[in-house]
């Protein structure tokens, strides 16, 4: 008598886990790392009348927390860049600050602090390439407006700065909707020129940045915290550019106080680049030292990624 085939038990249902950030570099890179510890579950994105997540993580999106929250899904609020400490806090049942050991330190009650949410550690390439150049433009950027001037006037100083240098433009990242990205590099004049490959242009929504890092000689970026993690992390110098919104500037203000990172200097902006270049390790030790005096470990990341596990074990 033959023994009755077992079927195999089907596979639980993976959890489902909205992962959301507002629009901007800083925002995206903060969920990118985040996500990145979250390969046990499914990240969705909002999907108004589906079925409902089990919960949430979303940086910065007030709007987006407050509205999960209402609907019931337990959320994970991450403040990725200091906004959330202007603009006021969302209901959320966690919410956690993205505070880098650089920085002083910030207690607000009822809010977690993290410590620096950052990306893996990149091993570098034997040759640096070039100059990446990371740009967060301000939110509802349209060609034709005063804001779209502003951020075309840096984008060009810094492309002419890097160029003025001797270095090539390796890649441009750019948070701008693709229509007004592919604006602002026409406007800006930016190719690589004849028989070069063509500037890779990115929205930031992905890991190419870190890629492109470990092959770059300097990045010059907006005033992000995750800039400054980003350079650490590679080991790459970096250039601030100026600060495009009052968000840029409070960030400006924060980071030139905390580590003396360096600012493109619209008078001498090839000699800002050229100092940076040679400046070397010298924003990597600041910061090194630094974390390792506030006993920051650079898990800020896995600490978010364990709130949403703790909120999926046993949500409230």
């Amino acid at each position: 008598m033959s023994s009755p085939t077992l079927s195999p038990r089907p596979a639980p249902p993976r959890l489902r886990v909205v992962a959301a950030s507002r629009d901007d570099l800083e925002s995206r890179a903060t969920l990118r790392y985040i996500a990145a510890h979250l390969t046990e579950v499914e990240l969705v994105g909002e999907q108004p009348g589906g079925p409902a997540p089990d919960a949430a993580v979303v940086c910065d999106d007030t709007a987006l927390a407050e509205r999960l929250s209402a609907s019931g899904v337990p959320v994970v609020f991450v403040d990725a860049g200091g906004a959330a400490a202007a603009d006021g806090w969302p209901s959320a049942l966690v919410r956690c600050q993205h505070r880098p050991g650089w920085l002083p330190s910030l207690r607000v009650r009822g809010v977690h602090g993290v410590g620096t949410i950052a990306p893996p550690r990149s091993a570098r390439a034997r040759a640096a390439r070039g100059a990446v150049i990371q740009l967060s433009t301000p939110a509802g950027l349209s060609e034709g407006t005063p804001d779209f001037a502003r951020s075309h006037a840096v984008l060009r100083a810094a492309v002419d700065a890097v160029r003025g240098a001797g270095l090539p433009v390796l890649a441009l990242v750019l948070d701008a909707p693709r229509a007004v990205r592919d604006a602002l590099v026409d406007a800006g004049g930016i190719d690589a020129g004849p028989g070069a490959p063509e500037v890779a242009v990115h929205s930031g929504a992905d890991a190419a940045t870190e890629h492109l890092l470990a092959q770059a000689s300097v990045l010059l970026s907006s005033p992000l915290l995750s800039a400054v993690n980003q350079a650490h992390a590679t080991r790459v110098p970096l250039l601030l550019l100026p600060a495009l919104d009052t968000t840029q500037a409070r960030r400006l203000d924060m980071i030139t106080e905390a580590v003396g990172a360096g600012v493109l200097d619209p008078d001498r902006p090839q000699e800002a680049v050229e100092a940076a270049v040679q400046g070397g390790d010298a924003l990597w030790e600041r910061v090194t030292a630094a974390l390792k005096e506030a006993g920051d470990d650079r898990r800020g990341a896995q600490r978010v990624a364990r709130q949403v596990r703790q909120l999926l074990l046993a949500p409230f």
